[in-house]
């Protein structure tokens, strides 16, 4: 992995500490009911850096979910991940912000996907390192 970061111009130390963060990332996913759930075998249609192309108020433009499936309710679900940490206080307020930040992206995603399937969307942003989630319904 070391050698892939090398080539994406990060130095030895910067990627021993950055392969470091994503082997800490697919730990803790594993080790968290929320993060298991995300990649529950009952889901359907279960993609990971699922890239698309189409509309997005009038625009034409390629997205790449994180991971999208569709539920046991029937509904698809959009799901970026962060490996973002938080040393502060207020672990909610921070996590309640992220939410905010990334929401016109999940939004975009989600107007993308509804050119291709007619479910009920909802969007979540899981934080590994943090253990952390967000959800909430696609608009209208």
């Amino acid at each position: 992995m070391e050698c892939e970061f090398g080539a994406l111009g990060f130095t030895a130390d910067e990627a021993r500490i950055s392969a470091a963060l994503v082997v800490e990332g697919i730990a803790t996913t594993l080790s968290d009911p929320q993060g298991r759930w995300l990649f529950d075998p009952r889901h359907v249609d279960s993609k990971s850096e699922y890239a698309l192309t189409g509309d997005s108020n009038g625009a034409l433009v390629r997205v790449v979910l994180d991971r999208t499936f569709v539920d046991i309710h029937g509904t698809r679900w959009i799901v970026d991940f962060k490996l973002s940490r938080h040393e502060g206080a207020d672990r909610e307020a921070f996590l309640d912000s992220e939410r905010e930040r990334y929401r016109q992206q999940l939004e975009n995603y989600a107007r993308v996907v509804r050119g291709i399937d007619d479910r009920p969307v909802r969007m979540g942003l899981y934080f590994p390192l943090l253990r952390g989630w967000r959800q909430w319904d696609a608009p209208a």
